[in-house]
C-alpha cells in the first residue's frame, strides 16, 4: 500500500472535525458562550525511551489562559459562529532560518471569524 501525501494530515483534520462536530452537536443547546481548545499535552507513556505528546479537545465554560501552541475557538449557539484563535509555536518553526521566506516578528496570534450567519465555518 503506497501512502499518498498529505493523506496523514488529512486523516487528522478529519478526526480532529469530527471531535469539534461531536462538541458541538452535544453542547447546541448551551445559550452562553463556551470555549473548545484543542492543546497537546505529555503522555504517560514513552516510545522508544522518548515522550509523547497526547492530543486533548475538550470544552470549557470558562475561557482559558491563551497559551503557545493552544487553538482555542469561542463558540457562539446564538449567532451560530466559531472565532477561533490559533497561538501558533516558536518551536520548530524557526521561520527565520527558512532560506527564501520573510518574517515579521509580533505574529504569534492568529484570529479567524466565520463571516457567514448561522454556520459553524471559518474563512
Amino acid at each position: 500500500m503506497i501512502q499518498e501525501t498529505g493523506e496523514t494530515r488529512n486523516a487528522i483534520i478529519e478526526d480532529d472535525n469530527k471531535q469539534v462536530e461531536d462538541i458541538l452537536n452535544a453542547n447546541k443547546n448551551i445559550r452562553e458562550k463556551y470555549w473548545i481548545v484543542v492543546f497537546a499535552k505529555p503522555a504517560k507513556n514513552h516510545v522508544e525511551g522518548k515522550p509523547v505528546l497526547v492530543k486533548i479537545i475538550k470544552p470549557y465554560n470558562v475561557k482559558p489562559a491563551s497559551q503557545v501552541g493552544m487553538v482555542i475557538g469561542e463558540v457562539d449557539n446564538t449567532k451560530g459562529t466559531i472565532d477561533w484563535e490559533v497561538n501558533m509555536p516558536d518551536v520548530p518553526f524557526n521561520y527565520e532560518g527558512l532560506p527564501g521566506t520573510e518574517y515579521v516578528s509580533g505574529g504569534e496570534s492568529v484570529v479567524e471569524t466565520s463571516t457567514i450567519p448561522n454556520a459553524y465555518i471559518s474563512k
